[in-house]
C-alpha cells in the first residue's frame, strides 16, 4: 500500500474508533469509493452529522456519538437533516454542504441496498444549488502569444531575460504539454523521462484518483520534449531514466509553486491585463475550451482527456463555450 494511503488510513481508523461499528462497515465496503483520501472525508462528514444528532435532537441526547445506532439513523425525519444542512449553510460553502449532504446519501444508500435500513431520508431533502462558476481560459490567439513569450523571452524583464537561457528548453516543453494535453500540474510533475515515448509522442501519467492512463501530445511538443530531455541527460549524466521529467536547475523535482510562478512571470509579461487571474489551473481550461472546439463539441471525448469522474464537471466547458459563441455573434453586428 502507497504510503500515503498508509497516513490515510491510520487517520481513517482513528475517527472510526470514535463512531459507531456500522460507520466502519459503511467505509471498508462501499464499493464506489477506492479512494482513501476520499473516505477520510466520508469519515468526517458521517461524524459531523452524528455530532449534530447528538447535540440537537432531544431524542439522542442522552447517546454520544458512539452510541447512535443504524435504527437510530433509520428514524433520523426529513425536516432534522434540512435543520443539519441548514446549520451547515451558515458555516461553510456551498460546495461544502453539497459535498456533506452526498456523504451522508452514499451511507444511507449502502444500508438501503443491503437491506439494513428501508429508507435514505436524504432523497428528499433539500438539493444544493452551487451558483456555476465562470470559465477562465486563454483564446488560442492568447495561448500562442503566451508560447512566443515562453520561447523567445521577449517582453520578460530585464533580470528574468537575461537568465532566460537557461530555462528557455525546460518552459517551452512545459507549457506547450500543460497547452496540448490539460493535464493538472500535480499530473505532469510527477511523470520521470522513462514515462514517455517520443516515437507515438505519448505519456504514462497517473491521474487525478491513481488511475493510471496514456495521454497523448503534438508532434511539435514531442520536439521540444526531445531537446530538453536530451539536454539533461548529458547535463546529469543520465543512464537511470527514473528521473524527474521537470527539474530545476539543480536537478531537483520540480514543485507546483514553481510552475504557478513561470505562469506567473510569463503571463505578466505577454498579457498583464490577465496576470491576476490566469493559473496553470486555468491552462487546463484553456485546453478544454479549445479542444472542445477543435474536437466538434465532443463532450464525451473532453471528459475522457480531461479525466473528470462526472460529465457535469466536464458540461461546464460546453456552456462556456455556447456562451462564447453567442457573445462573439453580437461582436460580428457590431463591426458592420
Amino acid at each position: 500500500m502507497p504510503t500515503n494511503n498508509v497516513n490515510y488510513t491510520d487517520k481513517i481508523n482513528e475517527l472510526l474508533t470514535e463512531m459507531p461499528d456500522f460507520v466502519t462497515d459503511f467505509i471498508y465496503n462501499f464499493g464506489r469509493v477506492e479512494n482513501y483520501a476520499t473516505k477520510l472525508e466520508y469519515c468526517r462528514d458521517i461524524k459531523v452529522f452524528l455530532e449534530f444528532m447528538v447535540n440537537f435532537l432531544p431524542e439522542y441526547s442522552d447517546k454520544t456519538i458512539k452510541d447512535i445506532t443504524l435504527n437510530d439513523i433509520a428514524n433520523v425525519e426529513i425536516l432534522d437533516i434540512n435543520r443539519f444542512l441548514t446549520t451547515l449553510s451558515g458555516k461553510h460553502k456551498e460546495t461544502t454542504v453539497k459535498r456533506k449532504r452526498a456523504s451522508l446519501s452514499s451511507m444511507y444508500g449502502f444500508f438501503v441496498s443491503t437491506g439494513k435500513v428501508s429508507r435514505n431520508p436524504i432523497a428528499a431533502t433539500h438539493t444544493i444549488k452551487i451558483p456555476e462558476k465562470e470559465v477562465i481560459y486563454l483564446t488560442n490567439d492568447e495561448q500562442r502569444l503566451l508560447l512566443q513569450t515562453v520561447r523567445s523571452g521577449n517582453r520578460l524583464s530585464d533580470n528574468a531575460s537575461k537568465v532566460h537561457y537557461i530555462y528557455e528548453d525546460r518552459d517551452s516543453a512545459l507549457f506547450l504539454l500543460l497547452l496540448d494535453t490539460g493535464l493538472r500540474v500535480s499530473e505532469m510533475l510527477s511523470t520521470d523521462i522513462q514515462d514517455y515515448n517520443l516515437e507515438d509522442c505519448s505519456v504514462v501519467v497517473v491521474r487525478k484518483g491513481g488511475d493510471t492512463q496514456i495521454v497523448y501530445f503534438s508532434d511539435e511538443c514531442r520536439d521540444y520534449l526531445d531537446v530538453y530531455f536530451s539536454a539533461q541527460k548529458v547535463k546529469y549524466s543520465l543512464r537511470d531514466l527514473r528521473f524527474p521529467a521537470f527539474t530545476t536547475s539543480t536537478g531537483t523535482r520540480l514543485g507546483v509553486r514553481a510552475v504557478e510562478m513561470l505562469v506567473k512571470k510569463y503571463v505578466t509579461a505577454c498579457l498583464p491585463e490577465k496576470a491576476k487571474i490566469i493559473s496553470p489551473h486555468k491552462l487546463r481550461s484553456s485546453f478544454a475550451m479549445s479542444f472542445y472546439a477543435a474536437s466538434n463539441n465532443d463532450i464525451l471525448l473532453l471528459k475522457k482527456k480531461m479525466n473528470h469522474k462526472s460529465i457535469q464537471t466536464t458540461n461546464i466547458y460546453a456552456k462556456a463555450s455556447d456562451t462564447a459563441m453567442k457573445e462573439s455573434r453580437s461582436i460580428l453586428q457590431g463591426l458592420r
